[in-house]
């Protein structure tokens, strides 16, 4: 019994000490590392988002420069590559980026060429007829015409310009002391935006002029630090990334002038006020997805009704209709097949970008939700092959063998096919017998 006893204790020790390897102790001590960091982190919830905000304005000028560069790369390496031909020469790197960035500021600059104008003709026009919007007469008048029913209800809705520019110039005092009083702090944001804006512009066109570099710098870090299984999903992430942010950019900038120029088009047929100044603001908000385009005609809406509420009914209408085409043909094929995304999920990734980033959020979580869907996907697939799960297990109709039932055979075709087959068969030997024939007889071809 003692020598029994003694051999479980020398099993129970080895096997402890088998457990107790370098490995197993490195994985407790890391455990233990990210309880405790855990627990300082909701104890000290307030001192963590503080710092982390403060971390944030420090490298925010490099996030915005590298952002920047991402957006600038997208059109400079079409004009690199294709513009300028394939052949490498001196300078032809900073030839693309001057290009593009001058196309880019053209682009900006003829907007706001297009766009002040229009503004500045629309608020005379506003302020010529403050009369007429005063008292509302006009629209009030053309609802009662056109539905007599709704002259009760109008009745009772008492509208005052007057009052409402009393107001308005109330809160501009108000607003017009406080800024004053904080006159400091806002100069003090100015230049800290100024600051961070050239920073990131310095910070973005080192990143294009030295990408090459700046990956193979990348490459030789996760090399250093993974196994070469680790490192060939990263880059995986990356490259598919860098394809997918890519795609989502040039389609929504294609599809934005496609929709600009479909409002400018029909505009002007119709001969509707305001025409390129509406479709220059629907082009620049339908870079936002499926919101932008609302947004942008909500604004043209309301400067027609300036002019009259039955063109702005019109635009209305055909806001609708191009919608629609623009919806159900243009994006899919302009910006869906890019991005690969369903459409429920980009209003998700919409959704929740808003909510946490704004507008920047809504550009940036679709792309970043394509990649986490295509991954996952990826993922769901080998999955399913590991596990070896055929279709027939996941489709909506599977195959009645799938289902366990019995499949009807045609018995009756079944054997005409044997008997062709087996036509065919003898024929084949028949040939076969008269080829050998032929052979020994020494006759050049068989007898028919």
């Amino acid at each position: 019994m003692s020598d029994e006893k003694k051999t479980t204790e020398t099993t129970v020790v080895e096997e402890r000490v088998e457990w107790l390897t370098k490995e197993n102790i490195k994985k407790i001590l890391l455990i233990a590392l990210a309880i405790i960091l855990m627990l300082v982190f909701f104890q000290k919830i307030g001192v963590v988002f503080v710092y982390l905000k403060k971390f944030w304005d420090i490298i925010f000028p490099f996030v915005f420069g590298a952002s920047f560069a991402f957006v600038v790369n997208v059109p400079m390496v079409q004009i690199e590559n294709k513009f300028l031909g394939k052949k490498p020469f001196k300078g032809k790197r900073i030839l693309a980026w001057f290009i593009t960035l001058v196309l880019i500021l053209a682009v900006i600059a003829g907007a706001m060429f297009i766009v002040i104008p229009q503004i500045v003709d629309t608020a005379k026009h506003v302020a010529a007829n403050v009369q007429n919007i005063g008292s509302l007469s006009d629209i009030q008048a053309w609802l009662i015409q056109k539905f007599p029913q709704t002259e009760s209800l109008i009745a009772k809705v008492d509208v005052s310009y007057k009052s409402l520019v009393e107001k308005a110039m109330d809160w501009v005092q108000k607003s017009g002391s406080q800024l004053l009083n904080s006159g400091v702090g806002v100069v003090s944001n100015i230049v800290s935006g100024v600051a961070t804006f050239f920073i990131g512009f310095a910070f973005s066109v080192y990143v294009l002029f030295r990408k090459e570099a700046l990956a193979v710098q990348g490459k030789k870090v996760l090399y250093a630090l993974f196994p070469d299984h680790v490192n060939e999903r990263i880059l995986k992430v990356f490259s598919l990334s860098y394809k997918t942010f890519s795609n989502f950019i040039r389609g929504q900038v294609l599809e934005a002038c496609i929709l600009g120029l479909m409002f400018f088009i029909t505009m002007t047929i119709f001969r509707m006020p305001y025409a390129i100044l509406c479709a220059v603001l629907i082009a620049i908000t339908a870079l936002i997805p499926i919101f932008g385009a609302f947004l942008g005609g909500g604004i043209s809406t309301l400067l027609i009704l300036t002019v009259s509420p039955k063109l702005a009914l019109i635009f209305m209408a055909m806001f609708l209709v191009l919608q629609q085409i623009e919806g159900k043909l243009i994006y899919p094929h302009v910006v869906g097949s890019s991005v690969g995304l369903p459409g429920i999920w980009v209003l998700f990734a919409i959704t929740v970008g808003g909510e946490l980033l704004g507008v920047a959020g809504m550009l940036i979580f679709v792309p970043l939700c394509s990649v986490l869907y295509a991954l996952f996907r990826e993922f769901v697939y080998n999955r399913l092959a590991e596990r070896q799960v055929t279709p027939d297990k996941w489709a909506l109709n599977p195959p009645k063998a799938a289902r366990g039932e019995p499949i009807k055979v045609n018995t009756e075709k079944l054997q005409k096919l044997k008997e062709r087959k087996s036509r065919a068969a003898a024929a084949a030997d028949e040939a076969k017998d008269s080829i050998a024939d032929a052979i020994e007889d020494g006759r050049d071809t068989p007898e028919e």
